[in-house]
């Protein structure tokens, strides 16, 4: 079947949202927020207030545009919230993964293949790292470059630098596990099976955030593994869901509190007011459990 529909100009989006049953109080702001969101972005957040199953895409009675526009923006400061906390979690990642290997099998332990679990993987791993290290034109990198010539690539703790969180997250995983891989899970609080499918996660989430897109109802392909015996404080229970958006915020919080007790506060608190300020968007669809704010773990 041939795709035949046309682009519409923001008038007739508008006309067209309003037949559908959406109070629309000031056209020209709605026309303004079209233009910066695009429609089709913000048609996702419209179906939290449509009818289910409604093949004319009709509108609950009594929703307006502004409060689809509100749970976009919420959903936007969550990415904003989520992003910075993976970049904390990141850059320990790239610390503990740098050092504790380093010390046991070499600064160039990145090139072990005999340290890995999967070959392949090894091999795809290390391509994607000499791309990433000759994008890089960081000093450190230049300096290593101009005055060594053997190994080719750098230490770890400088090719981890330039090295995504989906990548550091890769090389992570495929470490056989040793007393390097050991002592990083007791830093960070789990044993580290955990924390492999932890920031197996975590990257995941942080490239939905990177590219903006909608996190606050969405259901998660990478599933994490919860801990049975957390070094730190965890849930009383672990009857929550594992695909939805509260495990992440418990991950998160979990994690940073592992790296910096101030920095897990910090967060702990940004996401209790963040929904204190939007008492509208329904919190179970995220997956939080009734009365999740008692919980010891959030105080």
């Amino acid at each position: 079947m041939r795709y035949t529909k046309p682009a519409l100009p923001l008038p007739q989006q508008v006309a067209l949202l309003q037949s559908r049953g959406l109070l629309i109080e000031d056209v020209a702001q709605a026309e303004q927020d079209l233009a910066r969101l695009s429609y089709y972005r913000l048609a996702a957040y419209f179906l939290a207030f449509q009818i289910p199953g409604d093949p004319t895409h009709r509108f609950r009675a009594g929703t307006t545009f502004a409060q689809t526009v509100r749970l976009y923006e919420f959903d936007e400061e969550l990415r904003f919230l989520m992003f910075r906390a993976t970049g904390v979690i990141e850059v320990a990642l790239r610390a503990q993964l740098a050092y504790h290997n380093s010390l046991l099998l070499g600064p160039h332990w990145y090139e072990n293949q005999a340290a890995c679990i999967n070959a392949g993987r090894f091999q795809s791993n290390l391509v994607e790292l000499d791309k990433e290290l000759n994008r890089a034109h960081e000093i450190f990198l230049d300096h290593y470059r101009a005055r060594y010539s053997s190994p080719v690539r750098p230490p770890s703790w400088m090719a981890l630098e330039v090295a995504s969180f989906g990548l550091t997250s890769k090389l992570f995983n495929n470490l056989r596990s040793s007393n390097a891989t050991k002592e990083m899970g007791r830093f960070f609080g789990v044993d580290a099976i955990v924390l492999r499918s932890w920031m197996r996660m975590l990257s995941y989430v942080r490239n939905v955030c990177a590219h903006h897109s909608r996190l606050w109802n969405r259901t998660l392909t990478v599933k994490p593994t919860l801990p049975r015996r957390p070094a730190n404080q965890w849930l009383t229970t672990n009857t929550v869901a594992d695909d939805r958006l509260y495990i992440v915020l418990v991950v998160a919080a979990y994690l940073q509190s592992a790296i910096n007790e101030e920095s897990g506060c910090k967060f702990k608190a940004a996401v209790k007011e963040l929904l204190r300020q939007n008492p509208a968007v329904p919190a179970h669809i995220m997956g939080f459990p009734s009365g999740w704010e008692q919980e010891a773990f959030w105080q």
